[in-house]
């Protein structure tokens, strides 16, 4: 505040020196006042404190705390992704161990991702190590703000919607109102794609996605990485 003060003082004292000592008349804004016209000095003054409540309104803008983005690209672990069941217990998966194994490349961003299939879960661990489609679960995301028309993802693994999907939940998981209002799945391939989701109806809501594993048969697992877009945490 003290840069305020000064600059209230200064533009004071210029304004009564421009006013004083004379009967010349000067310039105050739009209109020509003398030496002795003090309620013109008392306009100018207001429209000056005017200026200034306007100028300390926009620096108090300036001021606020940016909002963080998120990304979530698990280049540090899951993070605060809630588990549920057994199949993302060791996740992430380090490096592309798909391509180890078939040399199909898993296409992950970074050196970590989501492998329902894989049992890779440190540097040290084997390559080409799984555990296979058996185990199930659900990974979901902490919970983030929309501020934008899309957010996007790397997804494959398992093509069968119904067992195997990423999962848009809008609404509040504490006020127990959440709706599912999108989902995809694989193609049956373990290279992920990326997939965009126009979320332009929800700006300003609350989000997490989810993803969903409920398959032990052939393709029973998901992969994921990369969740990304004009959203906040």
């Amino acid at each position: 505040m003290g840069y305020r003060i000064c600059f209230c003082f200064i533009v004071a004292l210029v304004t009564l020196d421009s006013l004083k000592g004379s009967s010349t008349k000067k310039k105050c804004g739009f209109t020509q006042v003398g030496s002795g016209n003090f309620n013109v000095l008392n306009l100018c003054l207001k429209s000056i404190q005017q200026t200034l409540k306007s100028l300390d309104q926009r620096l108090r803008a300036l001021e606020k705390p940016k909002v963080k983005a998120c990304r979530f690209d698990f280049e540090r672990g899951i993070g605060a992704w809630a588990k549920t069941g057994t199949v993302f217990n060791n996740q992430p998966t380090y490096g592309d161990n798909s391509a180890a194994r078939y040399q199909t490349p898993a296409n992950q961003q970074g050196d970590w991702w989501i492998g329902g299939f894989e049992n890779r879960p440190s540097i040290s661990s084997p390559r080409g190590k799984v555990q296979g489609d058996r185990p199930q679960g659900t990974l979901t995301s902490p919970t983030f703000k929309i501020n934008g028309k899309y957010i996007s993802f790397l997804i494959g693994g398992g093509c069968d919607i119904k067992v195997i999907r990423a999962e848009l939940i809008i609404g509040s998981k504490i006020r127990m109102h959440e709706i599912v209002v999108k989902q995809v799945t694989g193609k049956c391939h373990e290279t992920m794609i990326r997939k965009f989701w126009d979320v332009g109806a929800y700006i300003g809501q609350s989000a997490r996605v989810k993803l969903v594993d409920f398959s032990s048969g052939s393709w029973g697992h998901i992969n994921f990485d990369d969740l990304k877009g004009d959203i906040s945490c």
